[in-house]
């Protein structure tokens, strides 16, 4: 597991970009996810499957806000949310400061799917104006893919859990988890708002949720958890050095 620039030395910080060229910053927001889980949630996700993709591509870790751009939970008490302008001007200062030090590469490695928007916009800006070569990998839908037909992508479901329990299982009270939704309303209208062909802008998580959230969070256990850590940083490090590999080649 690869410690983020926080928790590392300038000497090893610099040894890692001359050496790889390669940094990860993991997104996610602070908002909430019931009354079971952090509402930290998306950015520990991201967090603790960017240490293990870190490692394993050789990329320093870099330290991002937690806070995302999620307005659609701000009717809950703990949410806190960005203007999609200032999410772009961190990203774009972050990536400033880490070009100016050799880096070459950047990762979006992202778990918070209100990030989106904002992320790629930033995206765009950061290789016209820095030169650095940027990939999105969406952590979330990564999990979705090999776990989505057993967990699905509920809000605080299982597929939010595991992550957590990855990070630390102190942070999770599946015990609190009694007032989820209705599934059956939720999964229709998070599927009419992740539809590609045409989709409507939400007010509120209480049009899908009315207590915030839905799933099925008792089904996590510390064993999936550990598999699901390993299997999703596994699939995003393949991805990541695939594309990237594979754009150098075109590149040439």
């Amino acid at each position: 597991m690869r410690e983020s620039l926080l928790k590392i030395t300038q000497p090893e910080a610099e040894v890692i970009l001359k050496r790889s060229g390669l940094a990860i910053l993991p997104m996610g927001s602070v908002e909430q996810h019931g009354p079971h889980l952090p509402c930290g949630t998306d950015y520990l996700a991201s967090l603790v499957i960017g240490q293990q993709v870190a490692d394993k591509v050789d990329a320093l870790l870099v330290p991002f806000c937690p806070i995302g751009v999620t307005p659609f939970h701000m009717s809950f008490a703990g949410t806190l949310t960005l203007q999609p302008q200032t999410f772009i001007a961190v990203v774009e200062d972050i990536c400033a400061s880490l070009a100016q030090h050799g880096a070459k590469r950047v990762v979006f490695l992202n778990w918070h799917e209100g990030n989106t928007a904002s992320m790629n916009l930033a995206g765009v800006s950061v290789q016209q104006r820095y030169g650095l070569r940027v990939l999105v990998v969406q952590a979330c839908y990564i999990a979705l893919e090999l776990f989505g037909k057993e967990c699905g992508l509920t809000h605080g479901g299982e597929l939010e859990v595991l992550p957590v329990l990855a990070y630390d299982p102190s942070l999770v009270h599946l015990e609190r988890a009694t007032n989820s939704s209705s599934p059956e309303h939720a999964r229709k209208i998070d599927a009419l708002r992740r539809s590609r062909a045409g989709y409507p802008f939400l007010k509120d998580i209480r049009e899908i949720a009315p207590t915030g959230w839905y799933g099925e969070p008792q089904k996590a256990t510390p064993e999936k958890a550990k598999k699901f850590l390993e299997d999703v940083a596994s699939a995003a490090a393949e991805y990541i050095e695939k594309t990237f590999k594979e754009l150098s080649e075109d590149g040439k």
